[in-house]
């Protein structure tokens, strides 16, 4: 019996490659929604775990979407005497707030909102400062993701201060030359007494390090400053001094200490002030007050869409898992 072969042309395949082609056009935008969707929901999971954390204290997932006021939903504190409520954000200075200019997209998925800070005048400062009047001897970290739109000497995501005579806590962009669209990845924070600048350079958990790290208007970063209580730290150095060690991670990694510096000589280590996003406050000469807010230049631009504060240490292995469940493509 003779088998009849079938012959396709060239035309014949390529008509088919075609139709695939479409088909699988039509299906990504779908796939990929659905990838959106999920880590948006693996995300929410995970931050109500975070606000039923004991020590949680402050958590703004930005999820509003309208409106001048960011809802606190650590209502896990265990403090008798803690109302989440009394540390909602209030959102000021913008002139289109109202109109919810300012309620942008977030790090992924339609679902995910974030809060657009001009640089200019838009701020949010939490009413109440009791819970989260952290000293050097106060254990606590600060959870923080941003997106930037432009670098600008000194950008401050958040400030407790009154810089530079009570710097309380505060983290911002230190670096020494700009472009429009990137940045080294250096920061300096202030903790009361402790000024520490962080240079471009990561440490993995194994130890190997990784210099020139830069920073872009396209992607979005974690950055956490945590404070921890150490007696008799073990080596000496700018991050570990007045019996206290401060650390920051980029992205769920430890910054190399760069350098001390004396940029804030702060004599306090409290101070009145409350805690607020966006801007950095100066002295008045006093340690309590409305102080005075440097928008020209400490004012942040960009977008900001998580921010948890506690009232305790968190490990490195922790932040990894805040950066882990928080990270747009992982």
């Amino acid at each position: 019996m003779q088998i009849r072969r079938s012959n396709y042309t060239i035309v014949e395949i390529l008509f088919a490659i075609s139709i695939v082609v479409i088909l699988v056009s039509m299906l990504l935008p779908a796939i990929n929604e659905s990838r959106e969707k999920a880590r948006f929901v693996r995300w929410v999971g995970f931050n109500k775990q975070c606000s039923s954390d004991p020590t949680c204290v402050i958590n703004f997932n930005f999820q509003e979407g309208k409106g001048s006021t960011l809802t606190n939903s650590a209502a896990g504190n265990e403090n008798i005497k803690f109302s989440a409520k009394d540390y909602n954000g209030v959102v000021e200075g913008s002139n289109f707030i109202a109109k919810n200019g300012d309620w942008v997209t977030g790090r992924w998925w339609k679902g995910k909102r974030a809060l657009q800070f001009n640089g200019l005048n838009t701020l949010v400062e939490i009413p109440q400062i009791e819970a989260i009047d952290f000293s050097e001897q106060d254990d606590f970290t600060i959870i923080v993701w941003m997106k930037f739109d432009k670098f600008t000497n000194w950008s401050t995501p958040f400030c407790k201060s009154y810089a530079p005579d009570f710097a309380q806590y505060d983290l911002y962009l230190d670096n020494t030359a700009y472009s429009t669209s990137s940045a080294k990845a250096q920061f300096e924070v202030d903790v009361c007494r402790t000024c520490v600048g962080y240079d471009n350079v990561i440490i993995s958990p194994d130890g190997s390090t990784t210099p020139n790290i830069n920073l872009d208007t396209e992607h979005w970063y974690m950055l956490a400053l945590r404070n921890r209580v150490a007696k008799t730290p073990q080596t000496a150095g700018p991050n570990n001094i007045n019996n206290h060690e401060v650390d920051v991670l980029w992205n769920g990694q430890n910054m190399a200490v760069g350098r001390g510096t004396n940029n804030v000589t702060a004599t306090g280590t409290r101070c009145g002030a409350k805690l607020i996003m966006g801007v950095m406050r100066f002295t008045t000469g006093q340690n309590d007050g409305e102080g005075r807010l440097d928008f020209i230049n400490t004012g942040f631009t960009g977008k900001i869409d998580e921010f948890i504060v506690y009232k305790r240490a968190l490990s490195d292995n922790e932040l990894r898992g805040h950066y882990t469940m928080g990270a747009e493509h992982l």
